[in-house]
C-alpha cells in the first residue's frame, strides 16, 4: 500500500465501506446482540466527523463519546434483566438497590481495562482481520456471530483511519504543512500495515484508543507499559538516524497533548519497573515524565513502577514531577505488586508485566478484564446501621442486619467488635454473590466487540471479553472508610468500655443529633487514638479488618466466571460522595462529611509525621491487594526543592516498600494555594492536585473533595 495511486486508494476506501453494509432495522432485528452493537458502533465511527488542523501532529480526537448504550443505566436495569433470566436469588439481590440508596454500596462495572496496544502495533489491524476471517471458516457456528461483529468494527476502524488520511490530504493542499502530510502518509500506511516507526506506532495507538473510548462511553481505558512497548520503535529509529532524541521527546509530548484532550478521563500510563528484578527503565521513561511537566494537565495519569535497582536519574525525574504539585507519578512497589497479582491467579510472567488501569488498579495489561469498579463497599455505613437499629440516619431507609442486637445488652467491646465483623462478612458475601450473577449477563446484553478485538484470547476463543474471552477474568470489591471505621471502633472501645464516659445507647443518640449540644463528647472522640500515628491499638484494628476481608474474598467462589475475587483499597472520589450519605460517626466526624480516603488516615488526624503514617500502613499485609490501594501524603510545595529533603523521602519510600508497602503518592501544594483556588477558581483553573488514586483539576472537584484535600495533614520543612 506504500505506493498506491489515487484510484487504488479510492478503490480500497470503497472496498472497506462495502464490508460495512447499511442494514435495515428488520435485518438488524434478526442479528445477534453483539452484531447489532457492532453495526451501531460502525455507524457511529463512520458518521462522526473527522477533523485535521494545520497544527496537528497526530490524527484523532479523544473524549467522552455517547456512541450507544454499551453498559447498563443502573443496577435496577441489571436486576430487571437478571429477573428476566430467572435467577433464583434476584429478590435477595434487589436489596442492593437499598444499599445503594443509603450509601452502603455502589457499582460501576465494565470499561476499566488496558487494551493490548503492544500486540496491535506489533501486528497491525489487517493481521487481526485475517485471523478473524480464518476463524469464521474453521469455528463452530455459535461463534460466528462474534467473528462477524469483530469484522464489522475493525473494518469500520480501517475506513475511519482512511477518512483521516483523506482529510489530512485536503488540509495539506491548503496549508502545505509537513506535519499534516505525515499524518496523511501514516494513516494510509497503518490502515492495512503494521507500523514502521515510532510515529506510526503512536498514531495507531491513538486511533485505536479513540475507538475504545467511543465504545466504552467513559474513561479509565489505560495504556499499560507504554515506555516498554514503544521502546523497540524508538531504539530502531534512533539507530537508523530517522529520529533524534529531541524529536522523540517532541513526539511523546504531542501524544500527551492528545491524551489531555479528555479531562478527568482516568487514562493511566505505566512507566519503569523491572522484569524479574532487572531494571527496565529507558529513555522513554524519562521522556514521558518530561511530557507531563510540559503539558501540565490532569491526563494522562502517570504511574511509576519502583524497584531496588531503579536508576538515580529516574528517581530525580520522579521527584521533579512530584514537586510540580500535580500528584504524578504515583509509585508502586514491584515486589509486592507482583505477589498481589500472582495471588489473584495471574501467572508469574504476566504478573511481572503488570500495569495500572484507571486510578490504581493493578492489571495484567491486555489480558485481564476484572470489572475493577464492580462493587464499592462503605465500611463505616455498617457501623452506622448497627448503632441505629438497622436504619440509615439520613434517609430513614431500613437495612436488614444479619443480627438484631439491643445496644443496652452489649457488655464488652469484644462482643460489639465481633458483631461488626459478622455484619462485614455477611455483606461482603452478599456483594460477591450478587456481582457474580450480574457479571454473567454482560455477554448477553452489553458485549463490547471493539475492546474484545484488542484483548488477548478473545479472537482465539471466539468470545467477547465480557464472556470471559480474555486470559484473566476476576471480579473486584473495593473498600471505603477503612480508617474511619478503625478510628470509630477505637473511640467506642475507649469511651464506652474502658473509660465508661458514655453508653452505647447514649452514643447512638449523640450521633443521631450530629453532636448538637454534645460538643464536649465530640472533642473526646476526636482526641482518641487515630490510625496513621503508629499507635498499635488502632492500627491493629485496620490490620484485623483488612485481613478478615481478604479471607472472605479468598474463600468465596464464583459460579459464572473463571477467576478470583480481588480486593481494592482505594476510594477515588467515593470517600466524599459516600460520606455525604453517611451520618455522624464515633470518631468525631460530622454527618455528610467525607470519609477517610483509601488506606490513608482520616484527613488531618495523622499528627506524628510521615514516618508514623508509613509505620501504621506497614502493619497491613498488602500482598493480596490485587486491585490496588492508595496511601496519600501531603507536603508543602517547597519541601522537594532541597536535595537533602528528596533524599530523605526516597529513603522513607524505600523503607516503606522494603516492609511491604504497595503504593504511595504525594500532593506537593500549600494549603494557602488551595484556599485561594477555592475562593477564586478562575485564577487557578489549571491547578492539578492528587485526589485519591487520580489527579484532577482542583476547581472541577466537588466542594466536599476540595475541603478533604485541604484538611489533609501538611508536612513542612523542618
Amino acid at each position: 500500500m506504500e505506493r498506491l495511486t489515487g484510484n487504488e486508494k479510492e478503490t480500497l476506501y470503497n472496498d472497506l465501506r462495502s464490508k460495512i453494509i447499511i442494514v435495515t432495522e428488520e435485518e438488524l432485528a434478526n442479528k445477534s446482540v453483539i452484531e447489532r452493537k457492532a453495526y451501531a458502533e460502525a455507524a457511529f465511527y463512520l458518521m462522526n466527523e473527522v477533523d485535521i488542523y494545520e497544527d496537528d501532529i497526530f490524527a484523532g480526537k479523544l473524549g467522552k463519546y455517547n456512541c450507544l448504550d454499551m453498559y447498563p443505566r443502573n443496577i435496577e436495569q441489571e436486576l430487571d434483566y437478571l429477573e428476566e433470566r430467572h435467577c433464583e436469588n434476584v429478590q435477595e439481590y434487589r436489596s442492593m438497590i437499598t444499599a445503594q440508596n443509603i450509601g452502603l454500596f455502589t457499582r460501576a462495572p465494565g470499561a476499566h481495562a488496558i487494551p493490548a496496544y503492544d500486540m496491535l502495533i506489533q501486528n497491525g489491524i489487517q493481521n487481526y482481520i485475517e485471523r478473524i476471517r480464518y476463524c469464521m471458516v474453521h469455528v463452530e457456528s455459535d461463534q460466528k456471530h462474534f467473528y462477524a461483529a469483530e469484522l464489522v468494527v475493525l473494518c469500520a476502524m480501517q475506513e475511519r483511519i482512511l477518512r483521516y488520511a483523506k482529510e489530512a490530504e485536503k488540509c495539506h493542499k491548503i496549508c502545505n504543512q509537513k506535519n499534516v502530510k505525515r499524518i496523511k502518509e501514516a494513516c494510509e500506511w497503518i490502515t492495512c500495515n503494521k507500523p514502521r516507526d515510532l510515529y506510526e506506532a503512536i498514531q495507531l495507538i491513538l486511533l485505536a484508543h479513540e475507538h475504545v473510548l467511543a465504545e466504552a462511553g467513559s474513561g479509565s481505558i489505560s495504556f499499560g507499559r507504554l515506555d516498554q512497548y514503544l521502546y523497540p520503535f524508538y531504539k530502531r529509529d534512533l539507530s537508523e538516524k530517522r529520529i533524534s532524541k529531541i524529536e522523540a521527546q517532541e513526539m511523546i509530548t504531542a501524544f500527551w497533548q492528545k491524551i489531555a484532550e479528555y479531562e478527568m478521563g482516568w487514562q493511566n500510563v505505566t512507566l519503569g519497573g523491572s522484569g524479574s528484578g532487572v531494571d527496565m527503565c529507558n529513555d522513554l521513561t524519562i521522556y514521558c515524565m518530561n511530557s507531563s511537566l510540559i503539558v501540565k494537565a490532569d491526563q494522562p495519569q502517570v504511574s511509576l513502577r519502583v524497584h531496588k535497582n531503579m536508576p538515580d536519574n529516574v528517581w530525580r525525574k520522579a521527584f521533579e514531577l512530584i514537586q510540580s504539585g500535580m500528584g504524578f507519578p504515583e509509585l508502586y512497589n514491584d515486589e509486592v505488586a507482583v505477589k498481589a497479582k500472582m495471588n489473584a491467579g495471574i501467572s508469574k510472567e504476566d504478573a511481572w508485566n503488570y500495569s495500572i488501569v484507571g486510578c490504581v488498579e493493578l492489571s495484567a495489561g491486555g489480558k485481564e478484564y476484572s470489572h475493577t469498579e464492580g462493587a464499592r463497599f462503605n465500611w463505616l455505613k455498617i457501623l452506622e446501621l448497627m448503632l441505629n437499629e438497622g436504619k440509615c440516619s439520613l434517609t430513614g431507609l431500613e437495612w436488614t442486619l444479619t443480627e438484631k442486637r439491643k445496644l443496652s445488652e452489649i457488655n464488652s467491646f469484644h462482643e460489639f467488635y465481633e458483631w461488626y465483623k459478622t455484619e462485614l462478612k455477611h455483606f461482603t458475601v452478599l456483594i460477591c454473590n450478587c456481582i457474580d450473577e450480574l457479571s454473567q449477563q454482560y455477554a448477553y446484553y452489553w458485549p463490547v466487540p471493539f475492546l474484545s478485538s484488542m484483548m488477548q484470547g478473545c479472537i482465539e476463543k471466539g468470545k467477547d471479553v465480557t464472556a470471559c474471552g480474555t486470559i484473566y477474568n476476576n471480579l473486584t470489591v473495593d473498600c471505603v472508610g477503612v480508617a474511619s471505621v478503625a478510628d470509630s471502633l477505637e473511640a467506642i472501645e475507649t469511651l464506652v468500655f474502658k473509660e465508661k464516659l458514655i453508653s452505647l445507647s447514649d452514643l447512638a443518640v449523640v450521633l443521631k443529633r450530629n453532636f448538637e449540644g454534645f460538643e464536649l463528647i465530640r472533642e473526646k472522640m476526636i482526641s482518641c487514638s487515630k490510625y496513621g500515628n503508629d499507635i498499635s491499638s488502632v492500627d491493629s484494628k485496620v490490620k484485623e479488618l483488612t485481613e478478615l476481608f481478604i479471607d472472605i474474598l479468598s474463600t468465596a467462589s464464583m459460579k459464572h466466571r473463571e477467576g478470583k475475587y480481588q480486593a481494592g483499597f482505594y476510594t477515588s472520589y467515593f470517600h466524599a460522595t459516600m460520606g455525604k450519605m453517611t451520618g455522624a460517626s464515633p470518631d468525631g466526624r460530622k454527618a455528610e462529611e467525607a470519609l477517610s480516603s483509601s488506606l490513608s488516615p482520616m484527613a488531618g488526624m495523622d499528627k506524628n509525621g510521615p514516618t508514623a503514617v508509613l509505620n501504621s500502613a506497614n502493619n497491613i499485609s498488602m500482598e493480596y491487594f490485587s486491585n490496588g490501594m492508595v496511601l496519600d501524603l501531603k507536603f508543602t510545595a517547597d519541601f522537594f526543592e532541597q536535595e537533602k529533603h528528596r533524599r530523605v523521602i526516597q529513603l522513607l519510600i524505600e523503607e516503606y516498600f522494603d516492609k511491604g508497602g504497595l503504593e504511595i503518592q504525594f500532593n506537593a501544594l500549600n494549603k494557602e494555594t488551595l484556599l485561594k483556588a477555592k475562593k477564586e477558581p478562575l485564577k487557578y483553573r489549571n491547578l492539578v492536585v492528587r485526589v485519591s488514586g487520580f489527579s484532577a483539576y482542583f476547581v472541577a472537584l466537588e466542594e466536599s473533595l476540595q475541603d478533604e484535600i485541604i484538611r489533609r495533614t501538611e508536612h513542612k520543612v523542618s
